[in-house]
């Protein structure tokens, strides 16, 4: 029961206040009894927010407010997917949830909504992207934006990736090699399985966050990395990170370069972000600066040997990391975002001499491949060298966007 009315504040927070399911949960779920369940049920509820929408729209009336909907959806998502709490139970908990949280008059609509539910017989939709969208459990609108993108099958294909559970950690080279971490891995019998990008994919136990905490290794993605790579960075090259925080890419382009990296971003609570993780990972060559990077910094003009434009996004491409990333979309919030990632863009050309790699966790051509065309065709000084777009594969690789552009000598 106190596992259920925790989850269900975390919920309720993140619903209706808006608050981030991770930050929430790392505040309320040291009181568990059952750390692991209360994770699965918060993560499991946003990750089938859309199909638990779809389930309530068929299963009520009329819309219940957002307590009794987020409390629902709790019970919905647990009699579907959480076979270890008995189905009377479970309906008897969330009934006396209802109840606590002052709904005592709903008791019996709540009650009687769950017991009558059964999610095998809730037929889907007949229309194509209408039934993906319930299935996968993503916006109607992005999922008929993917089909005129990537096509049906496709769509269909990188929205059914099963979660991936492992992190992908790389060594830091200042303290150890690849080949030291993994023997360290296998004297400590932890499994690992390497990946193209110089790191390994691991489970997150005792041992490997113990190295975390000593710098010795960081958790960081393959597509992070493989960005990085695409700055192809030599030694003594002035590097800028236009968008950096968290600092993941700065700290790894600081062991490719013996210059300074300047790491900017808009916040400064951001730029502590970054300096916790210079600190931890043991870097000295990483300069940090608040900097709006919509706004032309006219001290930054001429000044980079190449930029870093990690451009900020609409994360469709990391949502099965950030489950509650879907509940704050819109199309209208693409296009700002778009503006904005043009702006990013325009800005980092006139500070960088040879090179920029253009990156988002995201799968949307309106922040990928035409906000790099737009600007090639505004600039023809500038030419596109290549262009990569990740899509989610289930194994580790996340939905990300890679372009590399080059200034026309």
């Amino acid at each position: 029961m106190n596992d259920l009315i925790l989850a269900f504040e975390v919920l309720l927070a993140v619903y209706k206040d808006g608050a981030y399911s991770s930050i929430e949960l790392n505040k309320r779920v040291d009181g568990a009894s059952n750390r692991a369940i209360v994770t699965r049920i918060v993560y499991g509820v946003l990750q089938n927010d859309v199909k638990l929408e779809y389930y309530l729209s068929k299963i009520t009336s009329k819309r219940p407010s957002k307590t009794i909907s987020v409390l629902l959806k709790l019970g919905l998502y647990c009699l579907t997917y959480i076979n270890s709490i008995p189905k009377y139970a479970l309906v008897d908990s969330i009934v006396d949830i209802c109840e606590k949280y002052g709904k005592r008059q709903l008791k019996g609509f709540v009650n009687a909504t769950l017991k009558n539910f059964d999610a095998a017989n809730i037929p889907l939709p007949e229309n194509k992207a209408e039934r993906l969208s319930v299935c996968a459990s993503a916006p109607l609108w992005l999922v008929k934006k993917y089909i005129k993108q990537y096509g049906y099958e496709e769509c269909e294909k990188f929205l059914s990736v099963p979660t991936f559970t492992k992190e992908h950690i790389r060594p830091n080279s200042r303290k150890i090699s690849l080949i030291e971490l993994k023997n360290k891995l296998d004297e400590n019998k932890v499994n690992y399985l390497e990946s193209e990008a110089g790191g390994v994919f691991v489970d997150n136990c005792a041992f490997v966050k113990k190295m975390c905490e000593a710098g010795k290794v960081t958790i960081q993605s393959v597509t992070s990395m493989y960005a990085v790579e695409a700055m192809e960075i030599k030694e003594g090259d002035l590097i800028l990170d236009l968008c950096s925080a968290p600092g993941g890419k700065s700290v790894l382009m600081s062991e490719l370069t013996k210059q300074t990296v300047t790491a900017c971003d808009i916040h400064e609570h951001r730029l502590d972000l970054i300096r916790a993780y210079a600190r931890r990972m043991g870097v000295d060559n990483i300069q940090v600066l608040l900097n709006d990077a919509c706004k032309l910094n006219k001290d930054f003009i001429g000044k980079f040997d190449k930029t870093l434009c990690d451009a900020p996004c609409s994360g469709f491409g990391v949502v099965s990391k950030k489950p509650d990333i879907y509940l704050n979309s819109s199309e209208e919030k693409i296009e700002s975002l778009s503006q904005i990632q043009y702006e990013i863009l325009s800005n980092a050309s006139k500070y960088t001499k040879n090179r920029i790699v253009y990156s988002t966790c995201t799968l949307l051509r309106e922040e990928n491949y035409n906000i790099v065309g737009k600007f090639v065709k505004n600039n023809p000084d500038w030419k596109v060298v290549s262009h990569k777009q990740y899509l989610p594969d289930g194994k580790g690789t996340d939905g990300f966007f890679i372009a590399v552009l080059e200034k026309i000598v």
